[in-house]
């Protein structure tokens, strides 16, 4: 069923009252393509049936990451590829954040902000899971990179998915010890 309205009708109805609201360039341009997106004035193109004659116009998409018209199958698919990696084990969702101070760094050099923000992450899991109380074990992590909020402004952090075990040095899987099931998820 599809919806009646799309972010995109909102966007358009009140777009001057967002604009006056957005706090930078990142978000007026994410909303307006958000906005914007596989309607006319993205562009489009006509297919044409040479064998019936039907006509069918087709807008193009913004392709912006944020877009839920876009992204919506990608997400899918990433996940399903995700799926297929998973250990038959229980997991935990992980998150690690930026001081917010550290954010405008962020804007100017990037790649050693987010590279450090990865590195760190994975440290600390590494470093708590080999480590007897927590596990006594190597463990493992996917994660994916944010850099933005809910609310459209800086916000570097990591989602990882981190299995509810490990390997020890014998090449035997531990789980995790005192493992509460609220922690779960899968």
């Amino acid at each position: 069923m599809k919806a009646t309205f799309e972010v995109a009708d909102v966007l358009n109805k009140c777009w001057d009252q967002y604009k006056s609201v957005c706090k930078n360039t990142w978000q007026i341009r994410t909303l307006n393509a958000i906005r914007r997106c596989r309607t006319a004035s993205m562009g489009g193109h006509v297919d044409a049936c040479s064998s019936c004659g039907n006509i069918t116009i087709s807008y193009n998409s913004c392709r912006n990451r944020h877009c839920p018209k876009c992204q919506g199958n990608k997400r899918q698919q990433w996940i399903e590829a995700r799926e297929s990696e998973l250990l038959p084990v229980k997991y935990f969702h992980v998150v690690f954040t930026l001081p917010e101070i550290i954010n405008k760094i962020a804007i100017y050099e990037p790649r050693i902000i987010y590279d450090t923000l990865f590195e760190a992450a994975w440290k600390t899991i590494e470093i708590f899971s080999k480590d007897e109380k927590y596990l006594g074990a190597k463990s493992g992590m996917i994660s994916i990179l944010h850099t933005w909020g809910q609310n459209l402004m800086l916000h570097p952090h990591l989602h990882c998915i981190v299995p509810g075990g490990g390997v020890d040095a014998q090449g035997k899987w531990l789980a995790t010890k005192n493992q509460m099931e609220s922690g779960y998820f899968r």
